[in-house]
């Protein structure tokens, strides 16, 4: 049966990235509809139709349908991904100003997609993405609403240690939890690493024990303070080496800062992230994914917006959770959860 998946903000550079990955991956077969979806302005939906035959110049050997709407209203989709966000300047690093600005805009287009598409899957990219999760949820049915935060930093995090090892990010398997930002909760006791080479192993455990001799935030804090000295000096190699000199889950706090101080976005490894979990909702098997989700209940009784692991399939998403968090990772996710619902509350007072 024909598969159709919508992209809201298919005109930005995320959603731009995001409409090559999806077709390069070849997950989309013939007959199956990739939707440009515009902001009913003359502009956007003029940008779309030179996007789309960009595309099909591209990759139309696959024979997937591309189509350019000027809104939701006229969409059939399966799956949307929710890619639109309001222009903030690049020098606004505040997650509450940009929630603030950014809560008409979440709230319209969760009307809108309420109204035309009530029984579609959702993969929130927008950020703060807590807050579009949140807005999407109250609009749609939280079951329906996954946000990709917590894959892209999962990823992050599996490349970072896959790097220290010398091996692929294929090998290794890592999770991190709670929000998408500052808060995040990045877990030593969800990395496997999928070798029995015993050096590697080893090596690994190495890396755990240097990463718990010293409390996460202040490394964190330490690092962001030499980087900015060498951002401030225009020495973005210098940035970079420095990152990527420090362990693993401090980097991941850092190295996105940098890239976004250069080029103001990560469009390639957020679509990267997005199609991971456009292909599980397409496979519906057992693989997890690690994303924001409104829980009600289902974890330490927490009611309210998480990044956690789930499942994710047409029947919306479901928990799946590991239990071998440690008593210090289980207060940081308590700790990241408060912060999110904190945040969001100010955003929407």
């Amino acid at each position: 049966m024909p598969f159709t998946i919508a992209i809201l903000g298919a005109s930005g550079a995320v959603g731009s990235a995001l409409s090559a990955h999806i077709l390069r991956s070849n997950l989309l077969e013939p007959g199956d509809r990739l939707q440009l979806v515009g902001h009913a302005e003359a502009d956007s939906t003029a940008r779309l139709l030179a996007i789309r035959v960009d595309l099909l110049d591209a990759f139309d050997d696959h024979r997937v349908l591309i189509d350019v709407l000027p809104d939701v209203s006229s969409s059939n989709a399966d799956l949307v991904v929710v890619a639109a966000g309001v222009h903030m300047p690049p020098s606004c690093t505040d997650r509450r100003e940009m929630g603030r600005a950014s809560l008409p805009l979440f709230q319209h287009l969760a009307d809108q997609c309420a109204q035309h598409l009530p029984s579609a899957a959702f993969i929130i990219v927008s950020n703060p993405v807590e807050l579009a999760v949140k807005i999407f949820s109250l609009a749609i049915g939280r079951k329906q609403v996954i946000g990709m935060g917590a894959e892209q930093d999962s990823l992050r995090f599996a490349r970072a240690i896959a790097r220290n090892l010398g091996v692929s990010r294929h090998e290794i398997s890592a999770g991190v939890w709670g929000e998408h930002g500052h808060n995040m909760v990045p877990l030593w006791s969800s990395v496997r690493l999928r070798s029995r080479d015993s050096a590697r192993n080893n090596a690994l455990e190495e890396l755990k024990a240097q990463a718990t001799s010293q409390p996460l935030s202040i490394r964190v804090q330490q690092l962001q303070s030499q980087v900015q000295s060498h951002l401030a000096s225009s020495e973005l190699e210098k940035a970079y080496q420095l990152a990527d000199e420090s362990l693993p889950d401090a980097r991941i706090f850092v190295e996105p800062f940098i890239t976004y101080s250069a080029i103001h976005s990560t469009p390639n490894a957020t679509a990267n992230a997005v199609l991971n979990c456009v292909s599980a909702w397409k496979a519906d098997d057992d693989r997890t994914l690690h994303a924001q989700v409104t829980l009600a209940g289902e974890f330490n009784n927490m009611v309210g917006v998480c990044g956690v692991p789930v499942g994710f399939g047409p029947a919306g998403w479901r928990l799946d959770l590991y239990d071998n968090l440690s008593p210090a990772e289980a207060a940081q996710v308590h700790d990241s959860f408060h912060a999110i619902q904190k945040f969001l509350d100010e955003c929407t007072a």
